[in-house]
């Protein structure tokens, strides 16, 4: 594999463990607007952290799969595989624990997170397949990108509706 492969997976690594950090400043945001954790709160602040460290790790597994001697395909299949089960769960399952967690109903922008999510699961899974694209770094770095940008956008609506929560209470 390219050295330019290793590269770009180990940044986006360092992204998304970045993004964890990050992500997690909801709590300390959520408290200092002199607010409780609610169940949403701590389901956000959770998916959050989970998404980043499931970048974090599916960018680090062809690493790891090398270093077991695997061959390049099998290790852009197995990788792709692999890392695809847990997105596709993440995107079929979120929208109803959301509802669960905040007692409404999920908003559009949610589903089409999730919808988007689960295109790159798809992806992970062609490329784990051999079909639709050829397997390889390209169709796994894309997906695992495109996972973890969608995730920052979510953030960043997730952020957006804490704050018109607060100002709507009558917070400053």
């Amino acid at each position: 594999m390219s050295s330019f492969a290793w590269s770009y997976l180990y940044t986006l690594a360092a992204m998304s463990v970045a993004f964890v950090g990050f992500s997690s400043l909801v709590i300390v945001l959520r408290q200092t607007m002199g607010g409780e954790m609610s169940k949403l709160d701590t389901l956000i602040t959770r998916t959050f952290i989970q998404v980043g460290f499931l970048v974090a790790g599916g960018a680090l597994l062809p690493a790891l799969l090398t270093l077991l001697h695997l061959g390049e395909m099998a290790t852009w299949r197995l990788a792709s595989a692999v890392t695809a089960v847990p997105v596709l769960v993440f995107a079929l399952t979120y929208p109803v624990r959301r509802k669960s967690a905040s007692g409404v109903r999920t908003p559009v922008m949610i589903w089409i997170d999730s919808l988007v999510i689960l295109g790159f699961a798809l992806l992970l899974g062609c490329n784990a397949l051999g079909v639709v694209v050829a397997s390889g770094p390209g169709p796994y770095t894309a997906a695992l990108t495109g996972v973890l940008f969608v995730s920052g956008w979510a953030y960043l609506q997730a952020v957006n509706t804490l704050i018109r929560h607060h100002r709507a209470r009558g917070g400053q």
